[in-house]
């Protein structure tokens, strides 16, 4: 999330024992990650290159750390920074924080503020950091001009940085995933040892797509270990045993999880598994479709969700 510091400030440790002498005061000037590659170059003395294999690059964001090294107390030097992840978007500029959380609540396992969602009537909070580190006291209503001019800071940031239009990122992932880059193939047979294959060109587990997969395999006694997954730590859809037994998991956003698992271990001996994940009729964007998930194995259900 973008509109507050929550899920963002994170504790930085530079060692250079050579340059930096060390002391035990923090630095507090403002900086963000994209200020890392700057720290790097005016550390090493070189300048960002402007064409790499004749590609003209962007110019490098950020501003260079180096100046705190050896002076705690040094004048900040970056007066702006903004902050945008699918419509939750935020901006520092001279101590000053505004953020708002736009469509999407991140501790809220639903999706009921997107299909209304403009950014145009979000809420806009502001904090004075100097002041209020933790972002304990929303002074919005108070400095409704601060507000504005915040706002107004952000919207200079986004353009520069090609930001806008605001939640764009959200037009296939939510909006419209029936037009998001995927295979032409409706089927696809995989074997053991292979290790993985790009998004576009795999099957898709994702709302509103159903597959059905057939698994033929040798199961030893207690068996343990990853039939098939797709996906990674944001979300997605895995076929495993643990013990014996069938699991199957699908997860989206980090905030729907759904799980099926065999009543009881499977035999060993060699078995043909069949999992099925269908959704019902679509849904008007962006609500997340019903789905169910069928086990089988040999034709014979042995777990839902």
């Amino acid at each position: 999330v973008a509109a507050h510091f929550g899920g963002s400030r994170t504790p930085l440790v530079i060692s250079w024992p050579k340059v930096i002498k060390p002391d035990k005061q923090p630095r507090s000037q403002f900086h963000h990650l994209c200020d890392i590659v700057p720290t790097i170059y005016e550390a090493v003395g070189i300048k960002a290159p402007s064409i790499v294999d004749g590609v003209a690059q962007d110019p490098v964001q950020g501003v260079s750390m180096v100046y705190t090294f050896n002076n705690a107390s040094a004048a900040e030097r970056k007066p702006v920074q903004y902050f945008e992840v699918m419509g939750s978007r935020g901006v520092y500029k001279d101590g000053w924080f505004a953020g708002t959380l736009g469509p999407r609540i991140p501790w809220a396992p639903n999706a009921t503020r997107m299909s209304s969602w403009s950014p145009d009537t979000d809420v806009w909070e502001l904090y004075n950091l100097t002041a209020d580190f933790s972002q304990a006291n929303d002074l919005a209503q108070q400095m409704p001009d601060k507000v504005a001019e915040m706002k107004a800071a952000f919207m200079v940031e986004a353009a520069q940085n090609k930001v806008l239009p605001v939640g764009a990122g959200l037009y296939t992932l939510y909006y419209h995933p029936e037009e998001a880059p995927k295979s032409p193939l409706t089927e696809w047979n995989l074997f053991e040892g292979q290790r993985r294959i790009a998004e576009t060109n795999a099957p898709l587990f994702r709302s509103g797509f159903s597959s059905q997969s057939a698994i033929e395999v040798d199961v030893p006694a207690n068996a343990s270990g990853v039939l098939y997954a797709m996906g990674g730590t944001g979300g997605g859809f895995t076929v495993f045993m643990d013990g014996g037994y069938l699991h199957a998991e699908y997860a989206a956003t980090g905030l729907y999880r759904y799980k099926a698992k065999s009543a009881s271990p499977l035999p060993a001996g060699a078995a043909k598994i069949g999992v099925a994940l269908i959704f019902e009729a679509p849904a008007p964007p962006p609500a997340v479709q019903a789905a169910t998930l069928t086990l089988s194995v040999d034709g014979k259900v042995v777990g839902t969700a």
